[in-house]
């Protein structure tokens, strides 16, 4: 039944006629914001590269999902919509994604690395996260009496199976994660100097 359930989900979710994983390029337009003024312009930019990267140019949905004044509800639904996405994947699904990153990466070490992912291709990268989370509860539970050495000990040597999956994700995402903020902090410098030179211009004609 629950298989069915995550399979119904699956197919609700592919009706995005974008690449789901754009969304979470919001993180990043949420960060700004949390700057407060100085960082809306970061914010909005970033909103509109998402929205150039998805294709999506209909000029009023890009004003009004990049108006300053709706920025946080913008954001919150991309974000929503992205742990929807996030919430069913498979390691499988991701290292597929990431398999062409993998292996330039790690070059000879590809296969090895691989392999040793495939093992948990069918658990959900969610349920990985929150095994980490259950494991660490019993490793920390030992300073309240609550776990013994023994559980700890197997605690551990579990967990770092599955922090090993969570660093190989983490360290390819945080690549991408990167490379987005410096496309929007370059489209700003661009925007800003526009306008800066574009003003000089306009001064230089008013003043003839």
């Amino acid at each position: 039944m629950a298989e069915n359930r995550q399979t119904e989900k699956r197919e609700e979710l592919s009706q995005l006629s974008y690449d789901w994983a754009l969304l979470g390029n919001a993180h990043i337009a949420g960060q700004y914001l949390a700057q407060g003024e100085e960082g809306v312009p970061f914010a909005k930019k970033g909103l509109e590269l998402i929205l150039s990267d998805a294709k999506v140019r209909d000029p009023w949905i890009v004003d009004t999902v990049s108006d300053p004044e709706v920025l946080h509800k913008t954001v919150a639904n991309q974000l929503k919509t992205y742990n929807q996405y996030r919430a069913v994947q498979t390691v499988g699904d991701l290292v597929g994604r990431y398999r062409d990153d993998i292996t330039k990466y790690l070059g000879s070490d590809a296969g090895v690395a691989l392999k040793e992912l495939d093992k948990f291709s069918k658990e959900k990268y969610s349920d990985v996260l929150a095994k980490i989370d259950k494991l660490n509860d019993v490793i920390k539970g030992k300073q309240f009496g609550r776990s013994t050495d023994e559980q700890v000990a197997e605690a551990e040597k579990e967990k770092e199976k599955y922090e090993k999956i969570r660093a190989t994700i983490g360290l390819i995402e945080g690549v991408y994660i990167g490379r987005f903020r410096t496309r929007v902090e370059e489209e700003v410098t661009k925007d800003n100097l526009r306008a800066l030179y574009n003003s000089n211009a306009e001064g230089k004609e008013k003043q003839k």
